[in-house]
């Protein structure tokens, strides 16, 4: 199994606001990973004017960038954006569909310390189902033999759900047929499926706690190796030569100060620093203007350094809250089947 090594703070950067599936767990209308207040939605930095706003955050002392979006890939100067960016952070990831990843193969072959292909099933039609996107398997599967091929460290991103439960050990062997192959290393990544309001009756409906899955796998392969990372925690099998990565977000979170009676109280709670296409800087999965800072183009490279630096108190300040879980449901008056 390979051997799970300490993760910096990351910044999610999303260099695209849209996507080209419509997944069932995804918040689409709320922005996915690009929320934004509304008088900033739709002015998007320039190629230079993002790589300058990364360059700021780096400087602030975050050493670990994940490119999502939307999709990331939709976005045509991603390559240069992941080229230029590459000497400032420890590690650089890229979560992606799989759709628009043959358009820039060479910087990710290059540049990338991680692939995450998003493919929540081998069942083709129920990818299909889930994505809105009948394409969705074909596309997800054709990256990932491409990475596997060129040596590309990867990692399949399946998002645990009630509906594919059934087919986890179908996903498992999946991955593992592909790790026989493999020279870089592979690994299953099973992720919790987050709360948004605009997806309450399918989170509702859907949502798997991990700790029950956490039960199976040790069960099947013995006591995991333990990861904490800043904002969640991870539990790594060695599934009969390969790593399964449990991540759980179900048990303690992480909260900043600010989270005390928050409206929008969040599944995830502060894990990390987000990053939009116009330049909006946040701990939060919220557009609420009061919970972050434009990183505006007229900024000076101090002043920008500066905004950073005040984000992060977030980080700095956050405790974890063990009944962090219990405060979501009653917030938003879930009940969910699974729990």
């Amino acid at each position: 199994m390979s051997k799970p090594e300490a993760d910096p703070v990351y910044v999610r950067a999303s260099v695209w606001p849209k996507c080209d599936l419509v997944c069932h767990y995804c918040p689409v209308e709320e922005g996915m990973e690009n929320r934004v207040p509304k008088r900033f939605a739709g002015e998007r930095l320039s190629t230079a004017e993002y790589i300058r706003n990364l360059a700021a955050i780096a400087r602030a002392g975050v050493r670990g960038v994940s490119f999502t979006g939307g999709e990331p890939t939709l976005r045509p100067d991603l390559p240069d954006i992941i080229r230029a960016v590459r000497p400032m952070f420890d590690r650089v990831e890229l979560t992606t569909n799989g759709a628009r990843l043959p358009k820039m193969t060479d910087a990710v072959k290059e540049n990338i310390d991680l692939l995450k292909v998003s493919l929540d099933s081998v069942d083709t039609g129920q990818v299909a189902l889930i994505t809105g996107r009948r394409f969705a398997f074909d596309h997800a599967r054709t990256s990932i033999q491409w990475a596997v091929a060129e040596e590309v460290p990867l990692a399949l991103n399946a998002v645990l759900m009630r509906r594919t439960y059934a087919n986890l050990d179908r996903t498992i062997d999946f991955v593992r047929g592909l790790v026989q192959d493999a020279k870089a290393p592979v690994h299953l990544s099973l992720l919790d499926f987050y709360y948004s309001p605009s997806r309450h009756s399918e989170w509702t409906e859907d949502f798997l706690p991990t700790n029950g899955v956490l039960d199976l796998l040790t069960n099947r392969y013995g006591a995991p190796e333990v990861q904490d990372r800043f904002g969640c925690r991870f539990y790594w099998f060695d599934a009969d030569g390969f790593s399964v990565r449990l991540k759980d977000s179900y048990s303690a979170t992480m909260r900043a100060p600010k989270c005390q009676g928050c409206t929008s109280y969040c599944q995830e709670g502060v894990y990390g620093i987000k990053h939009s296409v116009e330049g909006w800087l946040t701990t939060c999965p919220s557009d609420r203007e009061d919970l972050g800072t434009l990183l505006a183009p007229s900024l000076s490279d101090a002043e920008l350094t500066d905004r950073v630096r005040l984000a992060l108190r977030d980080i700095e300040d956050a405790v974890p809250v063990d009944d962090s879980f219990d405060i979501l449901c009653a917030t938003h008056n879930l009940t969910p089947q699974a729990a």
